[in-house]
C-alpha cells in the first residue's frame, strides 16, 4: 500500500512548535493555543506562516545602511510586477548582505515578507487577527509594515495594512517601521 500523504485544507492553522498544523477554530485546546509558534494561512498553492510578533521591538529601518553590493539584478519599481513578488526568502537574504537592521530578529527560517506574501495575510487580516488574539500574540496595528521586496538600491516598498496602500519611496536605512517575520508554512 503506498503511503498518502494528506492535503491540508485552506484555512487558518495553529502552526505548533513541533511543526504540526492544528486548525484553528476559536474554541482549540489549552495545549494547542499555548505550543503556538506560528499562524498559518493556506490558499491553494499558497501558504505562509506567520511570526506571533513583531521581528523588532521598535519601529527601524529595514538596514543598518546603504546598499554597496554589486551586481544585484531583483529590484522591482513598478507596482505591477512589485504586487507578484513572492520571493521574501530570497529577498531578505540580499537584505542580509546589505545588512539587516540590528533590531530586526529573525529566527532560523524566517524571513521578511514580500508583497504577495504580505498582501495575502493582508487578504485574510481579519481571520489571522482572530488566530494571533487567540494565542495572545500581538495583533497588526493600522499602519504600514516593510517588506523585502526592493524598488532600488536605497528604496524598499512598504504595505499599509489598514488600506492596502503600496508605496515604493522609503528609504531602507533610515524611514523607520515595523516588520513582521514570516517562514514556510
Amino acid at each position: 500500500m503506498k503511503n498518502v500523504k494528506k492535503e491540508l485544507s485552506d484555512g487558518i492553522y495553529l502552526v505548533q512548535t513541533d511543526g504540526s498544523k492544528v486548525p484553528f477554530t476559536g474554541s482549540n485546546s489549552d495545549q494547542e493555543r499555548t505550543g503556538c509558534k506560528y499562524i498559518g494561512l493556506k490558499l491553494g498553492s499558497k501558504a505562509i506562516c506567520i511570526a506571533l510578533r513583531d521581528a523588532a521591538k521598535e519601529y527601524t529601518p529595514l538596514t543598518a545602511g546603504e546598499d554597496t553590493t554589486k551586481g544585484y539584478g531583483n529590484y522591482i519599481d513598478n507596482y505591477l510586477d512589485a504586487t507578484a513578488d513572492w520571493n521574501g526568502k530570497g529577498n531578505t537574504e540580499h537584505l542580509k548582505q546589505i545588512g539587516l537592521s540590528e533590531n530586526i530578529h529573525l529566527e532560523d527560517g524566517e524571513y521578511i515578507p514580500s508583497i504577495g506574501e504580505l498582501k495575502f495575510i493582508q487578504l485574510f487580516r481579519k481571520q489571522i487577527q482572530a488566530a494571533l488574539r487567540y494565542v495572545d500574540g500581538m495583533l497588526f496595528p493600522d499602519v504600514w509594515y516593510w517588506t523585502s521586496t526592493e524598488q532600488s538600491r536605497s528604496y524598499a516598498w512598504v504595505l499599509y495594512l489598514s488600506d492596502g496602500y503600496l508605496d515604493g519611496w522609503n528609504v531602507k536605512a533610515t524611514y523607520s517601521g515595523p516588520v513582521r517575520a514570516v517562514s514556510a508554512f
